[in-house]
């Protein structure tokens, strides 16, 4: 499952015929083609899970995977991280450069 193309996981159907095993295999790239209806037809708590841990940071998985984990489990199942605190605008830079008003960026 960890070598599935965009094009496989489309095709996968009910996430119900996979193992908790082989969805936890996902890379977080091919977890993210998986289908909301998908998600929601999903019943087995330990695959929600698998999915979850699969799944990386894709916010629309998260998302309904801890909606559905809370109503299933409820205080057992811890909610969503809050969002990283943003820095200031006016913070000094991480490199320890001499002048604090500039940035560098790298461009890829």
């Amino acid at each position: 499952y960890r070598e599935l193309t965009g094009a496989a996981v489309r095709n996968l159907g009910s996430l119900e015929a996979s193992s908790k095993e082989s969805l936890a295999k996902l890379n977080p790239q091919a977890a993210s083609l998986i289908s909301l209806q998908w998600i929601e037809d999903l019943e087995d708590i330990d695959k929600m899970k698998a999915v979850a841990k699969s799944s990386g940071e894709d916010p629309r998985i998260r998302t309904a995977l801890t909606a559905k984990l809370t109503d299933a489990l409820g205080s057992a199942y811890p909610p969503p991280l809050p969002p990283p605190a943003r820095e200031p605008r006016n913070a000094e830079p991480q490199d320890g450069g001499d002048n604090p008003g500039t940035r560098s960026s790298a461009v890829f």
